[in-house]
């Protein structure tokens, strides 16, 4: 064993101790999932809109979402819910694919890096894996690419509904308050126009179970400025956007 870090001590075999399926649930989930970190109520207010009926449930101590199937431009998609943060959502996206997921469409909310209005679609292209998560499922890197194939079909899908969007690195960290000077000015420099907590590890999971995943953020607080950091209305107009855009760009996938 090597006296670096831990976390980069890794072992990518595909036999684990514990196993996604390792509850022998029958659940049968649809291949498309939009996969939403959004509040409850904004998915309570999307499923009111349309057909669905709930397929299972995935159940942790604190954490215990429902997943539906949605009627959407009369095609059946899963949805579900997602945890904030790298690992919890990375652990539920697992145990998702077990039971039949295979194309992921994520979308949420991201600050701002750059000067970028609030509420603007950012598609990550690449992802800054400032997180723990991703390293169990890849090779230790600065990096990970997102699915070039999957994410160009995405942006293809966006600009069929006629929206404009922005593209480029995101960066994923573990520390919302630690979110430093120092660090917000390294990714900067890497390119990064957005931080959020999820985008490599779910990214690192997807390329592990040989899936597909892209992610649609919305622009929300802005540490453009860090000096005068805004907090501006936190993305809160589009959550729901974000599952309207995001299940008619899913479906046409």
């Amino acid at each position: 064993m090597s006296e670096g870090p831990f976390v980069l001590d890794i072992d990518l075999s595909k036999q684990a101790v514990i196993e996604p399926g390792v509850e022998d649930l029958q659940y049968k989930f649809h291949e498309k999932l939009l996969f939403a970190f959004v509040p409850d109520d904004e998915i309570n207010s999307f499923l009111d809109k349309h057909s669905h009926k709930t397929l299972g449930k995935f159940k942790t101590v604190s954490f215990r979402p429902k997943i539906y199937e949605v009627e959407v431009n009369n095609q059946l998609i899963t949805l579900c819910q997602a945890p904030v943060g790298a690992s919890a959502s990375t652990k539920f996206l697992d145990w998702l694919i077990n039971y039949g997921v295979k194309q992921v469409l994520s979308v949420g909310n991201a600050g701002a890096l750059a000067n970028l209005p609030e509420n603007t679609i950012f598609v990550p292209q690449r992802a800054i894996r400032g997180e723990g998560t991703s390293f169990y499922y890849k090779e230790p890197s600065k990096m990970i690419t997102l699915n070039k194939k999957f994410v160009r079909s995405v942006e293809n899908e966006i600009k069929n509904l006629g929206l404009q969007y922005e593209e480029g690195t995101t960066w994923t960290t573990d520390g919302f308050f630690r979110e430093t000077p120092k660090q917000v000015l390294q990714a900067k420099e890497l390119g990064a126009k957005t931080v959020e907590m999820e985008c490599s590890a779910l990214a690192a999971c997807a390329e592990f179970r040989n899936i597909s995943f892209a992610q649609i953020l919305f622009t929300a607080d802005s540490l453009a400025d860090m000096d005068n950091y805004d907090k501006r209305n936190w993305g809160h107009d589009s959550s729901s956007a974000g599952l309207n855009i995001g299940s008619q760009v899913l479906v046409n996938l």
